[in-house]
């Protein structure tokens, strides 16, 4: 397609590599190219639709692990509550707080937790000083099969009362002493009753108030809790204590209330409007069983948690570890920042201070990124009514045909199909209630598609022979990565608009068709080259092709290229199997430090060079290598779609990422047409 000088829309066909014909557009035509303008119209307007919504979450909280930092203020001798004053001061937000486990209780200094056995054995070496654990000895009624726990502190009782109750129903305990120390005794087992969890120590809440800081919970699972001990679990903060988000955590790695009672948890999280956190996980064996269904049904109040594991932490930088926090909320929509306390002195700080540094940075950082510091804010649930998607869905079935015509496919007379099929999908998905099914199919559909379309609207390149300047060189690439990267950027919009959904940009559901999206297009057009004379070969019909022998190196370009696809494919996507080299890790560092969003490098290292190349090589470089630039312009295309189908990074953010990528890609084109200008002299652009 191509708008001639007198502004008429014309219609290029490259069947033949002799000729390149231009044919008006017929009312088919203008029918398909008027079918994805008001699509792609419709998804513009959905793509700021969702910039809205993402502007409306924009407050993180930065939390410290409660434990860990009580543990490293002991270590050194810091006043805990002087250091996390001064920690909120430089802008910590919040502090994580875990349930007491039973096998915790004795390392406090709230209660004594004695097994049955244990205590019948020191009263027969020793005398016991305590009169009813005295009383109870002498009469024999002291029980190897019960615990017994000593609180020390009045206003703990009632919290161990509770949360034994809750475990073990209320007649599993028995008052032996109401008055200090109050004596309890439970039929349990040590080793179980170590395992759950008993509530939150009041002086550890105390001290939550008088910092003014948020709390953000930490519950461990009991498979045997209800809708009521879910409840009052949940509600039990008071007296200025203000929960904001709660992570669970647990040896089993389970939600509160699962397997059965995941619902009951949400009602309970909406009634009491607390977040839930779903915490970010790089293999998703490690993801918390029942994450996604608590996560779908409380969406609307569910908020992506970053956390760096202490083993990991210990072999990173001071500034890595700002980096990667930053990184996260910047670009993975992740609202609370999860800190442990850094354990090294740093740049002439102590550790002390060296926290607190940490924490400014982050601050600072988040900051000058547009983001607040305060109560995490999740993206808020929202629907967009069906008859508008499918508005936005007609780009899909448009476009297909007009890939076929292209290709030379001639479906004419079956075009209503393809429109019917994308329509019926669409409804069969609503009518049966899996509609983002539907949405995904049409939105890989429509990005593989338009990634495809954007290499062969180009296909006239291919067969250009005049003398070029460089700037006129210079300006057809240009040309090539506006057309190029505007058809992909067509795509990007077709997956954004169909699967901008809050479950997407949370990560609770994933796009699963983003390694199709950066695989197929590149094979696609690299058949179209090889196989068709569309990008100027000359390729053998398919008997000749048969009587063709096979040579040595036919194995050896066969084997090379499957072995360069599976290296593409491991290495693609956020969690890649193959682990990047350190030189290339420290060139994302840097590329992030400069840029503030690195752009990918499959568009700005191959894709848009590419594009800036091809006007200056010679007729002679564009049919033997031609296919090479195909399938790599390809892979730049694609990668334009598939940086928009991670739907968690906010739209901006990718946005800039393909400005920067457009903007690299093209110091690199003209670095490569100076070099091959330089090698062939002043007619590179024109055919020997």
């Amino acid at each position: 397609m191509r708008i001639t000088k007198n502004g008429a829309v014309s219609w290029v066909e490259c069947s033949e590599p002799a000729a390149v014909r231009q044919v008006k557009l017929d009312p088919y035509h203008r029918g398909l190219v008027l079918a994805i303008a008001l699509a792609l119209s419709v998804c513009v307007l959905l793509g700021l639709y969702r910039v809205h919504k993402e502007s409306q979450a924009k407050h993180v909280e930065i939390a410290m692990d409660s434990a860990d930092l009580s543990a490293m203020a002991r270590s050194y001798g810091y006043s805990e509550e002087q250091f996390l004053i001064a920690l909120r001061r430089a802008g910590l937000t919040s502090l994580a707080v875990s349930e007491e486990l039973g096998s915790g209780i004795n390392s406090g200094q709230n209660a004594i937790l004695i097994a049955g056995q244990s205590l019948i054995d020191q009263a027969r070496l020793s005398p016991l000083t305590e009169p009813t654990l005295v009383r109870l000895a002498q009469r024999g009624e002291l029980d190897s099969r019960d615990l017994y726990l000593i609180v020390l502190r009045p206003s703990e009782v009632a919290r161990y009362r509770a949360a034994i109750g809750r475990h073990f129903g209320p007649k599993s305990v028995q008052v032996l002493q109401a008055e200090n120390p109050t004596i309890l005794s439970i039929r349990s087992q040590i080793d179980y009753f170590s395992a759950l969890g008993f509530g939150f120590p009041g002086t550890t809440l105390e001290i939550v108030k008088r910092t003014g800081l948020l709390l953000e919970p930490r519950f461990q699972n009991d498979d045997r809790y209800g809708a009521n001990e879910i409840r009052d679990m949940l509600g039990q903060f008071h007296d200025g204590v203000r929960p904001s988000t709660v992570i669970f955590f647990g040896a089993r790695n389970e939600v509160l209330g699962y397997p059965d009672h995941v619902t009951d948890t949400a009602d309970a999280l909406k009634a009491f409007n607390l977040n839930f956190g779903t915490v970010e996980v790089y293999d998703n064996s490690q993801l918390q069983k029942g994450n996604d269904g608590l996560a779908q049904a409380i969406i609307g109040q569910t908020v992506r948690v970053q956390a760096i594991a202490k083993a990991e932490q210990d072999k990173l930088k001071f500034n890595v570890v700002v980096a990667r926090y930053l990184l996260g909320v910047a670009e993975r929509n992740v609202r609370v920042v999860y800190l442990r306390p850094w354990l090294h002195p740093e740049n002439g700080r102590t550790v002390e201070g060296a926290n607190v540094e940490m924490v400014h940075e982050i601050a600072e950082g988040l900051s000058a990124r547009g983001f607040k510091l305060g109560r995490a804010t999740p993206i808020r649930d929202f629907h967009i009514p069906l008859p508008i998607i499918a508005l936005a869905a007609l780009a899909v079935p448009a476009g297909l045909l007009l890939l076929f015509d292209l290709c030379g496919w001639n479906v004419r007379a079956r075009a209503w199909w393809v429109y019917a099929g994308a329509y019926a999908l669409l409804a069969l998905g609503a009518l049966i209630g899996h509609e983002l099914a539907a949405l995904k199919v049409l939105a890989l559909v429509g990005a593989i598609v338009y990634a495809t379309l954007a290499v062969i609207a180009i296909a006239p390149e291919f067969f250009r022979t005049q003398r070029m300047t460089f700037w006129a060189t210079f300006t057809a690439g240009l040309r090539i990565i506006g057309i190029g990267g505007g058809i992909a950027l067509c795509g990007a919009l077709v997956v954004v608009a169909l699967l901008s959904v809050p479950t997407l940009m949370e990560e609770i559901d994933r796009f699963s068709g983003v390694k199709a999206v950066i695989l197929l297009p590149p094979l696609i057009l690299f058949a179209l080259a090889i196989f068709t004379p569309r990008f100027g070969a000359q390729p053998l019909s398919p008997s000749a092709a048969l009587r063709e022998p096979v040579r040595f190196f036919h194995f050896a370009f066969v084997g090379f290229a499957a072995a360069a696809a599976a290296l593409y494919i491991l290495r693609s996507g956020n969690s890649s199997e193959i682990a990047p080299s350190t030189i290339e890790l420290s060139l994302r560092s840097s590329l992030t430090t400069v840029l503030g969003v690195r752009p990918r490098f499959k568009e700005f290292m191959i894709g848009f060079p590419l594009m800036m190349l091809l006007p200056a090589l010679p007729l002679r470089v564009k049919r033997g290598l031609g296919w090479l630039f195909v399938a790599g312009i390809g892979i730049g295309t694609a990668d334009i779609v598939d940086t928009f189908s991670h739907l968690h990074t906010s739209l901006t953010i990718s946005l800039v990422r393909l400005l920067n990528g457009a903007v690299l890609g093209l110091i690199v084109g003209v670095l490569l047409v100076l070099a091959v200008r330089a090698v062939l002299g002043r007619s590179a652009s024109s055919e020997p």
